[in-house]
């Protein structure tokens, strides 16, 4: 028996009192008195003994009467046997949810009490049995409304703890619940929660009038929708959430309806990370230290520390959404979300719909409630935009509105919303003289251009190279699941002596080429790709190949015309004019047997 109902026990207990002209005592399921009259009132929370007469009601579930407390069998072995004052008692257990929750006792202290008690005992033992009824509907009750508010208080803990905010309305579609987070993101305050609770939707509520309208829909129908972008207009401007409406039922019977609110800048960040966002890159990460790579490195630097845009140029293949992401990490926007776009992979009917979004019913096809574009995804954040130099004019004029007005409207709406974007853009392209021949805006071309940096070509940085080799190298090997490769002298020197027009991408592609064909360690050169060893021929000088690679592949055509089979290798032995023992060798040897050209290709 919870200490919170000692006063409603310890009232009945004293009208009880009063009634018989008797004493009463109670106590808990612990044997603990919580109330008491007459000598007993100040005893009230100690505990009675297990072997008295109330431990023994307790055990049983059934009335103990008591008329000689020194002499009765029952009392012999309690511990307050010599010490007992009573002259007589009845103790009734007190019965409630499913078990004994404790048990109240009649007491006689003199003999006028005794001979009234005992001269009365089958009344008296059933007016105590109804008593223990009612108070243990009694108790029952309490203790159910403690455990209702106990539930309550959790529920309304977990309601105020969750980030998402929840309004609900109940059968005749009145606001029954908003949760904090709801008034938070609803820009609303919570204070006037209270005012309106239990009121008709539409009486003086100062929840947006769209969302009333969403939930008292899904209460009408029956039906509801999950994560639909939504836009809500309140006292504090317009908010742009991610909202669900379920309809609560019962029986087939509607009788309310939850909405659950999401702010849209936590679902883009979601998003972002759950679309596979690459790991973090910091200029740190950026392999190389020569000269010209170090000067581009300190003016990315630079520019991460404000939130101006920049425009990134390079050759292909030069790294320039590295630095871009490199940028992005080094400054303030870093824990808010990197998108990134390549202008010219996307047709131009595409790109505006993929970089601006699109509304409800834009056109057929498209996702109802609209779908956000880059540019939202990218808000608070780093939006970079590759290529650019391949945007239409049409977009440019677009893309400038963003960066003059900081406003984006989706494709087929007729609303805009502010972001808070920095722009990011590259290109392999001059800009500049596209712009003189009209095929790039002057106007974006200015605002682009803010910060210009130049990723410097693998040409000019030689320096790197054998940092960029052993670190590919590295990967790759681990890739194929081989040990630890390195290049030969000869290899290394065909490497460093080519103009990589490709860049590092061209290397990287190189090295992966060679780590994957390479039949010894080091790798020789004459497992770099063809390009590179071509170009190591003096003018006029003939494309001689080695005899190695020539068997190479001889096998491999071999192979292709016989099959991999063991007939086909003894058809392929006879057709070159050698035993089979030495086609077998020759084949495990170039890493063409099935088992080793699976393991290199991996």
């Amino acid at each position: 028996m919870h200490s919170l109902l000692q006063s409603p026990v310890q009232n009945a207990a004293e009208a009880i009192a009063t009634v018989l002209r008797l004493d009463v005592t109670v106590v808990d399921a612990g044997l603990r008195r919580v109330a008491g009259t007459g000598p007993y009132r100040n005893l009230v929370g100690m505990t009675l003994h297990p072997d008295s007469a109330f431990g023994l009601a307790l055990r049983t579930g059934q009335t103990v009467t008591i008329v000689q407390p020194l002499n009765d069998p029952i009392c012999a072995h309690c511990g307050v046997r010599q010490d007992c004052r009573e002259a007589a008692h009845i103790a009734a257990p007190i019965l409630g949810h499913g078990g004994t929750l404790g048990v109240i006792g009649l007491i006689a202290f003199d003999q006028a009490q005794k001979d009234w008690l005992i001269g009365q005992h089958a009344a008296h033992a059933e007016f105590i049995a109804r008593m223990s009824e009612l108070l243990g509907s009694k108790l029952a009750e309490e203790r159910m409304i403690a455990e209702t508010l106990l539930a309550k208080g959790n529920l309304d803990a977990v309601l105020g703890a969750v980030r998402e905010g929840i309004v609900a309305v109940n059968g005749a579609g009145a606001v029954s619940l908003v949760n904090p987070a709801a008034w938070r993101l609803l820009g609303l305050v919570p204070a006037a929660s209270g005012e309106f609770l239990g009121r008709p939707s539409g009486d003086g509520a100062p929840l947006p009038a769209e969302l009333m309208q969403l939930l008292t829909e899904a209460l009408r129908s029956g039906e509801g929708f999950t994560n639909q972008e939504r836009q809500y207009t309140t006292a504090a401007g317009h908010v742009h959430l991610m909202t669900t409406a379920t309809p609560i039922r019962s029986r087939g019977i509607s009788i309310g309806a939850v909405a659950t609110l999401q702010d849209m800048r936590d679902v883009h960040e979601l998003v972002y990370r759950l679309a596979g966002a690459e790991a973090e890159v910091t200029l740190d990460s950026i392999i190389g230290r020569s000269p010209a790579l170090e000067a581009a490195l300190n003016q990315a630097r630079q520019a991460a520390r404000g939130s101006a845009t920049v425009l990134i140029v390079g050759e292909s293949g030069t790294g320039k959404e590295l630095f871009a992401r490199g940028i992005h990490a080094a400054g303030s926007r870093r824990r808010q979300p990197f998108i990134a776009i390549n202008c010219a992979a996307i047709p131009e009917e595409l790109l505006e719909s993929e970089l601006f979004g699109y509304a409800d019913g834009a056109f057929t096809g498209a996702r109802k409630g609209g779908k956000p574009g880059k540019a939202e995804l990218a808000d608070h954040g780093t939006l970079f935009l590759d290529e650019i130099g391949d945007m239409s004019l049409r977009l440019q004029a677009k893309l400038l509105r963003l960066l003059q007005e900081g406003e984006v409207g989706r494709v087929g709406g007729t609303t805009t919303r502010r972001l808070d974007v920095r722009i990011i853009a590259a290109t392999h392209s001059d800009l500049e003289s596209m712009m003189r021949k009209g095929e790039f805006r002057a106007d974006l071309f200015y605002r682009l251009n803010v910060i210009p940096l130049e990723v410097p070509p693998l040409r000019q940085r030689k320096d790197d190279l054998p940092l960029l080799i052993a670190c590919f190298c590295r990967r790759y090997a681990a890739n194929a699941e081989v040990e630890s490769v390195e290049f030969t002298p000869g290899a290394m020197e065909l490497l460093m002596a080519y103009d990589w027009p490709g860049n590092v991408r061209e290397l990287k592609n190189a090295v992966e080429y060679a780590v994957n064909m390479a039949t010894a360690v080091p790798i020789p050169a004459d497992c770099l790709p063809r390009r590179l060893l071509e170009s190591s021929r003096k003018p006029g000088e003939p494309a001689l190949r080695s005899l190695e690679e020539m068997e190479r592949d001889m096998l491999r055509q071999g192979l292709a015309v016989y099959g991999p089979s063991e007939a086909g290798k003894k058809r392929l032995a006879a057709a070159l004019g050698i035993g089979r023992a030495t086609v077998y060798r020759k084949l495990r040897k170039y890493g063409l047997l099935p088992s080793q050209a699976e393991g290199i290709s991996n």
